[in-house]
């Protein structure tokens, strides 16, 4: 009995030893990291926040602690892990953009998202985007979202910023103005189109587009057009120069 109790004994011992062996063996060792989606996260800071080299083994490697790394930069919004095994670890990050800057103070600007969160606080500004005017809040921090009492004014800011990206016309936009929100205005350099509010905000940026595609670059022309009611009948929409 004791013979047959210590032959199991010994069996039990070579399968853990083995499973020893395989776990911690160096063909887990990471050889391959790939990382897609970073454009402003460059890929050696990812690969700085994860920890990882040569010697990680990827059966042990703790994905809840390297999204938590990953995710106090600010510009990244998620990421998500793929572990090819035995030696490969696939990262994918989502990044959040600048939207829009908001001038603080003089020397003070704010980098926020399409959602109105501070990604970053500069001296200046550093891509050709809208500068918001006119949008009153009462607090702001880091990673948050801005502290606005007007919701009209805040979520014609973050409608229109997603629009004029989507519509790819981020680059030629030089402010947005929502000091009134029933006469909210959207600069080109020189010309100014009056859209009103968040009505028919889809179909308005369109129109600009397309208005837009017909024009100069900025500096070129002055004039507005008011798009603040696109559902009244006419043929088309009227530039109005300025001299």
């Amino acid at each position: 009995m004791q013979s047959r109790k210590f032959k199991w004994a010994i069996i039990i011992c070579a399968i853990a030893f083995v499973t020893m062996l395989i776990l911690f063996s160096p063909i887990f060792y990471l050889d391959e990291l790939t990382i897609t989606g970073g454009n402003t996260v460059s890929d050696a800071e990812i690969r700085e926040r994860l920890g990882v080299g040569s010697t990680t083994n990827l059966l042990f490697f703790n994905q809840t602690a390297a999204r938590r790394s990953l995710m106090e930069n600010l510009y990244i919004a998620e990421v998500a892990f793929t572990r090819g095994l035995p030696n490969r670890l696939y990262v994918q990050v989502w990044e959040r953009r600048i939207a829009a800057y908001i001038q603080q103070s003089p020397g003070t600007f704010l980098f926020i998202d399409d959602q109105g969160r501070v990604l970053e606080i500069r001296s200046s500004i550093s891509h050709t985007l809208p500068i918001i005017e006119g949008l009153n809040f009462t607090h702001f921090a880091l990673g948050e979202m801005l502290d606005v009492p007007d919701t009209t004014a805040f979520n014609i800011v973050t409608q229109y910023s997603q629009l004029i990206y989507r519509h790819g016309l981020a680059c030629r936009v030089t402010h947005i103005n929502v000091s009134d929100t029933v006469n909210t205005r959207i600069l080109f350099g020189d010309v100014e189109f009056n859209v009103g509010g968040l009505q028919d905000s889809e179909d308005k940026v369109r129109i600009i587009a397309g208005i837009l595609a017909e024009m100069p670059e900025a500096g070129q022309i002055r004039g507005f057009v008011d798009l603040r009611d696109i559902n009244v009948e006419r043929d088309e929409f009227f530039f109005v120069p300025l001299t």
